[in-house]
Order: structure tokens, then C-alpha cells, then sequence
């Protein structure tokens, strides 16, 4: 009778560890596939940053920039404002001021 326990207790000791090799291999599986997404979902957001920065760049060429050392432009809130050169000429300048700018060439479209 000692023999058979044995063989039992093997047989159940033998289940225990395959099915503890199982639950580590479905364990491994889990985390493998969650850095594949992790992985992916990376690669996804540094290519819509990257198409971002794209599209940012291209608006940026296609609007007036200052293509001076600086310009000193007036505000269409009163007072005046350094502004160096590459940096985009928005909607807080007077048009006014923008135009003479232009004229003595300190703000245009940048060359590509």
C-alpha cells in the first residue's frame, strides 16, 4: 500500500508541476503579448507626433515668419514686440505693422 501512495503522490506531485509549468507559460504568453501592444501603441504615438511635427513645419513654411535679424512689431493691444527671426508673424500684430515690415524686408514666406 506504501508503494501505491508513492506512485500517487508522484503522479499528483507530476500534475502539480505541469500544471504550474502551464500557468507560468500562460503567464509569459499574457505578458508577451501586453508588450507587443505596449510596443505597438508606442510606435503609434511617435508616428503621429512625427506626422504632427510635419504638419506644423509646413504650415509654419507657408505662413510669414520674420526673415530678419528681429523685427520690432506693434501689437494690436498696444505696445511693441521684439520678434527674432523664424518666428511666425500671427494675428496679435497690427496689419499695419506687419505690412511696413514686409516692405523693408524683415517679415515674408520663408525660402525653401
Amino acid at each position: 500500500m506504501a508503494a501505491a501512495q508513492t506512485a500517487e503522490q508522484k503522479a499528483t506531485a507530476q500534475k502539480a508541476a505541469a500544471d504550474s509549468q502551464a500557468s507560468a507559460a500562460a503567464e509569459q504568453d499574457v505578458a508577451a503579448k501586453k508588450a507587443a501592444e505596449d510596443k505597438a501603441a508606442a510606435e503609434q504615438a511617435a508616428a503621429d507626433a512625427e506626422r504632427a511635427r510635419l504638419e506644423a513645419a509646413k504650415k509654419a513654411a507657408s505662413q510669414l515668419q520674420v526673415i530678419g535679424p528681429v523685427a520690432v512689431l506693434p501689437l494690436k493691444s498696444g505696445g511693441e514686440r521684439y520678434v527674432y527671426r523664424g518666428a511666425p508673424v500671427g494675428d496679435e500684430f497690427t496689419e499695419e505693422g506687419v505690412k511696413h515690415a514686409q516692405s523693408v524686408g524683415l517679415v515674408g514666406k520663408p525660402k525653401k
